[in-house]
Order: structure tokens, then C-alpha cells, then sequence
């Protein structure tokens, strides 16, 4: 076993344990932990026997493990984008309402146009 599969093996493992972590603390969810971790163990057993990799990927039609490796890393990373995307879109969904109401409480009531956020409400400006 050569330096770099031993490292690989070692900082897969750790990105496993942080993971697990993560799910029993419900940092994540529990489809998406588990995904995550099946990911892991996978380049895990890829690490150990790189020689699997191009049987699999001949059985897919494809002449490469590496080849494989890499088509599997774009789409999760496109995947990973995607939800990072869909993610950000709900927040700013979430802000924007929460900001309406906002507006709209202080609108109603009285004295609004001195309280408003940001002001200082100190006498000496």
C-alpha cells in the first residue's frame, strides 16, 4: 500500500467520523448523511483496491476507473451545487418575508419614523 492510499484512507475516514458526528447531533439529515457516507466508503474501498475501479468502469462501458472516479465527482459536485443553489434560494425567500413583516409592523406603529432600525437613539448624534 503506497503513502498516498494510506493518507486517502485516513482523511476519508476522518471526513466519515465528522459526518456521523454531524447526524447524531442533527447537523444533517439523516438521507443526505448517508449518502454522504456511502460516498466515503466507497473511495475507502476504491483506495484500498484501485484495481476494482477499471473492472467496474469496463463493466459500464467506460476504459478507465479513473475515468469513472471522475464522471462520479462531477455529479455529486453539480449536485452538491444544486442544492447549495436551492438552499440559498428558500433563505432569501425566507428573508424577504420576514423583512416585509418587519416593514409592515413598523409602518403601524406610532412613532415608527423614529425607532427605525439603524437609527441611534442616543440624543447627542
Amino acid at each position: 500500500m503506497t503513502p498516498f492510499q494510506i493518507f486517502l484512507i485516513i482523511a476519508l475516514g476522518l471526513a466519515t467520523a465528522i459526518i456521523l458526528h454531524a447526524m447524531i447531533t442533527h447537523r444533517i439529515g439523516r438521507f443526505a448523511g448517508m449518502a454522504v457516507i456511502l460516498i466515503l466508503v466507497a473511495g475507502i474501498l476504491a483506495s484500498i483496491s484501485p484495481n476494482q475501479t477499471t473492472s467496474i468502469a469496463k463493466a459500464m462501458g467506460i476504459s478507465r476507473g479513473t475515468d469513472l472516479l471522475l464522471y462520479i465527482m462531477v455529479l455529486a459536485v453539480l449536485q452538491g451545487f444544486l442544492l447549495v443553489y436551492l438552499r440559498l434560494r428558500r433563505v432569501r425567500r425566507e428573508l424577504t418575508i420576514l423583512v416585509r413583516k418587519l416593514a409592515l409592523l413598523e409602518a403601524h406603529e406610532p412613532g415608527a419614523s423614529s425607532n427605525r432600525i439603524g437609527h441611534d437613539e442616543s440624543p447627542n448624534h
